[in-house]
């Protein structure tokens, strides 16, 4: 869970100066140029929400929905304005008056997601359309299936060692448990290499930040209070998970390590070797990276010592426009926001696009598919690393 880096950061709307430097980091102002989609806008907004000059409409609301909560606006705020927990208060406290499409759209996707039982069914839906070679369609939904069937391959049996040494706990989260299964394999794979026990954590649903950032608030700290309560110390050395989303949630947890992180520094340490690679690729970094606490530039030099190569990084420094479920909220926000990336990829010819947080993923993928980019591939960088380890 987020956590301020200060003390003295403000909380009350009216602390924010109107100065505009956030609004140049905005993406959806960027996009719009429209004042009310601009972190001040925003909070104009919630003051006037919140001191009853505003009603909350379905066409006031709609500028809190757009947000992405990327939070580019925060780091650059010289009042330290508290712009993440403006946004997660006015969104709990105006939920209620979300549009009915918006509030079954956000339930629906907390109980697929977060309810063991329904990403099971999931899962197996996904199983059974690929198995059916509906994979191979080129429309709508159809053309993720490739992704997923990719993402889901199995990987070679794995070692187990000391049985009196503790393990490693691997958190798959929610989303990720569907879309991104087999990196929680590559870490297995990858950390059993160096001699490490590792194993997934059962039983766990979801780190909250699903609900919590959309309105649920109560649910989302239920959900991550019940996460945290499985980081068994006296079993689990560390806990481990892969997107870096869910790490910005529960880097408060002092046995949490983000995995993207913990593995490039096992790497880093055991000097290790690839595979020569002629492929060109491009790094995304999520704007979750520092509330994860990853260190992209050691992901950069690691992915340089795989021979052959070429690594490439965006030179958009905007947020991919999936943060805060806009993809499901916002679609066309979304591509909006992505398109300048998706370019990127084109006029260079990238094959493979990284990213270690899923929603990022998901919106590199529907962006590809809507744009016909057939040949670039999107990957978690553990699976990459590891498809090249020698």
């Amino acid at each position: 869970m987020k956590k301020n880096d200060f003390n003295i950061k403000m909380l009350d709307p009216e602390n924010c100066a109107m100065c505009g430097m956030c609004t140049n980091y905005c993406p959806t102002y960027k996009i719009s140029k429209n004042e009310s989609e601009s972190p001040r806008g925003r909070i104009s907004i919630i003051e006037g929400l919140n001191k009853g000059e505003l009603k909350p409409t379905a066409s006031a609301l709609k500028h809190l929905n757009s947000c992405t909560m990327c939070l580019a606006c925060e780091s650059i705020c010289p009042a330290e304005v508290n712009f993440y927990d403006l946004m997660v208060q006015a969104r709990d406290k105006y939920f209620h008056k979300q549009k009915l499409i918006f509030k079954i759209k956000s339930l629906l996707l907390s109980i697929f997601f977060t309810k063991n039982v329904f990403r099971i069914f999931i899962k197996k839906i996904f199983n059974i359309l690929i198995k059916v070679r509906l994979d191979k369609a080129k429309i709508g939904i159809f053309k993720n299936l490739q992704y997923i069937k990719t993402n889901t391959k199995k990987r070679i049996n794995f070692k187990t060692y000391d049985a009196n040494r503790k393990n490693i706990g691997i958190f798959t989260g929610c989303a990720t448990d569907i879309f991104q299964e087999s990196v929680s394999r590559d870490c297995i794979d990858i950390l059993n290499r160096n001699n490490i026990n590792a194993e997934i954590l059962k039983n766990t649903k979801c780190c909250g930040s699903l609900d919590f950032h959309n309105g649920r608030k109560t649910i989302g700290l239920k959900n991550y209070h019940d996460t945290i309560s499985k980081f068994n110390t006296n079993r689990y050395k560390k806990i481990i998970g892969y997107a870096s989303g869910c790490s910005a949630f529960l880097m408060s947890n002092k046995n949490y390590e983000d995995a993207t992180s913990y593995i490039l520094n096992i790497l880093t340490r055991s000097n290790a070797n690839f595979k020569t690679s002629y492929l060109k690729v491009c790094i995304h970094k999520p704007c979750t990276t520092r509330l994860a606490n990853i260190n992209f530039e050691n992901l950069i030099q690691i992915l340089k010592m795989v021979p052959e190569l070429s690594v490439s990084i965006f030179d958009d420094k905007y947020c991919c426009g999936a943060g805060a479920q806009n993809l499901l909220h916002n679609k066309n926000n979304s591509l909006e926001i992505i398109n300048p990336k998706i370019s990127f990829l084109d006029k260079n010819n990238i094959d493979i696009i990284l990213t270690y947080n899923v929603g990022c993923s998901l919106n590199f993928i529907n962006a590809i598919n809507t744009n016909n980019l057939e040949n670039v591939k999107v990957m978690h960088p553990i699976s990459f690393l590891n498809d090249r380890l020698i």
